[in-house]
């Protein structure tokens, strides 16, 4: 085959072309410490690092909805602390009131129970982040209103769910008719317990209250129920927020070994790159200078 001027440039250029585009890969991953710049640098690692990014993202996502989630159970914890307080409150007034007093004595306490059962309204109504947390799906409405002594609930029994984990929800809300009750005829009634107590005392019958205080064990005792299931709940978050944040750190060490160059290794590469470039920018001026004026100097 000739070999011709044209050729021995072309070949040159290409050469010098080849080693300028890997020192230019290289240099682009030593200024970005990432090993892939486009797709075609290695595609089975880009759909890797995509895989590990969306693992990543939702590790994330599952971790704000828990932070949520712990949150709203922590404004139910409190509330159900303050409706305890007041069923405490309430039940030293009963025994007191259980006992003969006389009737301005029963009138004071009645008063001070009717504090308190406006007080059980208010935390009934608690609101989180301009949320009612027992009014169920009618979040927006005070679940609870008083008139007189009847207790009117407009909430709903919906639940608020948050999802926690890859096919895993969480229920964090409780009913607050189930929690706080407003019918007559049930049983284990927060209010019922307060109003029947406040009733007796206006009516000057101790015995009844005496007969109460069962009543308001049995009140104190259903939102103990349900304290308990909110513990619960809290303790399953905690251990689920601490497996999701072991999680995502994992997943970002598999990313960090998908896409993150190896420095030391890309500098050792770019500076024999850098040899072989000057190399061969002094092997293609050997090549290229001789010319017929050379030869008939």
């Amino acid at each position: 085959m000739r070999v011709t001027n044209s050729m021995l440039v072309r070949n040159v250029t290409n050469n010098l072309y080849n080693n300028l585009e890997r020192m230019d890969k290289l240099n682009r991953q030593l200024s970005s410490t990432k090993r892939i710049s486009l797709p075609s640098d290695d595609p089975a690692a880009v759909a890797r690092s995509l895989s590990l990014r969306a693992a990543v993202a939702d590790a994330e996502q599952f971790e704000a909805n828990l932070g949520d989630a712990k949150a709203w159970l922590v404004a139910t914890d409190s509330a159900l602390m303050g409706a305890e307080d007041v069923l405490r409150r309430a039940k030293e007034l009963a025994v007191k009131g259980s006992n003969p007093l006389s009737p301005e004595d029963q009138q004071a306490i009645a008063f001070e129970i009717d504090q308190l059962i406006d007080q059980m309204v208010t935390i009934a109504n608690t609101n989180h982040e301009g949320r009612h947390i027992f009014a169920g799906h009618q979040t927006l409405s005070k679940p609870f209103s008083r008139s007189g002594d009847t207790i009117t609930f407009q909430g709903d029994a919906g639940a608020i769910e948050y999802r926690i984990g890859p096919q895993q929800n969480l229920i964090v809300n409780l009913d607050g008719s189930s929690v706080f009750g407003t019918d007559e005829t049930e049983t284990n009634r927060v209010f019922k317990a307060l109003i029947d107590i406040k009733q007796h005392l206006e009516n000057g019958d101790a015995s009844q209250v005496s007969k109460s205080l069962g009543e308001l064990d049995a009140a104190r005792d259903n939102l103990l129920k349900y304290h308990s299931e909110v513990g619960a709940k809290m303790n399953r978050v905690e251990l689920a927020n601490l497996h999701m944040s072991e999680l995502k750190v994992n997943y970002k060490q598999l990313q960090s070994q998908n896409e993150d160059a190896d420095i030391p290794g890309v500098i050792m590469e770019l500076k024999t790159s850098e040899l072989v470039y000057r190399a061969a920018l002094g092997a293609g001026a050997r090549v290229i200078m001789p010319t017929l004026m050379d030869f008939l100097r």
